[in-house]
């Protein structure tokens, strides 16, 4: 299906005869439009509220955006949609389905660029990897490629992940140290962080969140400030974003929903859509130079000026993933957490 997009559409569009229109939603970076149009794609941009037209071919869009059936009822020859990031609860899979529009997702493109989020909040909170440990809410891509990595390293570890035929124990889970997030959001997951989830806590934990922050339940979790033993250690996601100012105070670090915006996570999962309208695409000479990243000085700039979420998550500057660090990177990362294990440079397994 994907080598016969172009062929399908081209043609039938009411612009020229041999031109896509693809609208990309604000927010997507436009790095490889330039390579677009001249291969015959014409863009348009479209907020978040919507205001596409009926004569689009393709969307691509965020997880801010809804596309369901009145969306869908407007766009009568749509025959892609491509989510550019992870998570499909915004997305009505089944009228796609009904309708012929082929979907793709970043499913698993940003999944290195959390695994990197995870760490450095690990080490900058000074985990002590011979005898802390960490657990793990879920055991998909990203935990499980956490999991993988801790067993290598030494590193106590737990799990819970009701999908697998080995589950783990969540009582388990919740009693080590650190506790690490990545489920997808969905009606069973929905506000499942709350009183009676986090029951059995009755010591100090750390919490990492950067999965989706509808999984809180938004009163609890504006009550964990006076907590006794839970604190948030960093967090990505919100109840509702942008969040005010008052729902950064429970955590030691927070940042714009940018835990998986390496520039390999970002792009990555643009460049899945793009490869589905164009088989043959290349992506060689056109990625951007990245830059080494500390967890801290993200949250300093957040701080500073939380009402800009929006702009910062959207003009987030290119980042590097560990694996990608050069020599001085990484003994400049190797200065400030000597306890980093030489294997965190390395290309993690997915």
């Amino acid at each position: 299906m994907p080598a016969r997009f172009l062929r399908c559409v081209v043609g039938r569009s009411v612009h020229t005869s041999n031109s896509v229109l693809v609208f990309f939603q604000e927010g997507i970076p436009g790095i490889f439009f330039p390579e677009l149009e001249r291969r015959g794609i014409w863009i348009k941009r479209f907020a978040a509220g919507g205001d596409l037209t009926p004569d689009a071919h393709a969307v691509f869009f965020r997880a801010n955006f809804r596309l369901d059936r009145s969306v869908l009822d407007r766009l009568p020859q749509l025959r892609l949609a491509a989510l550019v990031s992870t998570g499909s609860d915004n997305v009505d899979l089944e009228e796609l389905t009904a309708r012929k529009v082929q979907f793709v997702t970043g499913e698993g493109a940003n999944a290195r660029a959390v695994f990197d989020y995870v760490m450095q909040a690990l080490l900058i909170a000074e985990i002590d990897l011979k005898h802390d440990s960490v657990g793990i809410v879920g055991a998909g891509r990203i935990g499980g490629m956490l999991l993988q990595f801790f067993a290598a390293n030494g590193i106590r570890s737990a799990y819970y992940d009701p999908y697998l035929a080995v589950p783990g124990s969540l009582e388990e889970t919740l009693a080590c140290k650190y506790v690490s997030f990545h489920v997808p959001l969905t009606a069973e997951t929905h506000g499942m962080l709350n009183e009676k989830y986090f029951a059995s806590v009755q010591k100090k934990t750390l919490l990492i969140q950067t999965c989706r922050g509808g999984i809180w339940d938004a009163d609890y979790y504006r009550s964990m400030a006076g907590h006794p033993h839970l604190k948030v250690l960093a967090q990505d996601v919100y109840p509702t974003e942008p969040p005010a100012a008052n729902d950064l105070v429970c955590a030691r670090f927070s940042t714009p929903h940018i835990a998986g915006y390496s520039a390999r996570g970002r792009l990555g999962g643009i460049l899945r859509g793009i490869k589905a309208l164009l088989p043959d695409f290349s992506e060689a000479g056109l990625w951007p130079e990245a830059h080494a990243w500390f967890l801290d000085a993200e949250n300093q700039r957040f701080r500073s000026a939380p009402e800009t979420f929006n702009a910062l998550r959207d003009g987030y500057f290119w980042r590097k993933e560990f694996h990608e660090y050069n020599a001085a990177e990484r003994a400049a990362f190797k200065a400030r957490f000597p306890q980093a294990p030489e294997s965190l440079f390395a290309l993690p397994a997915l």
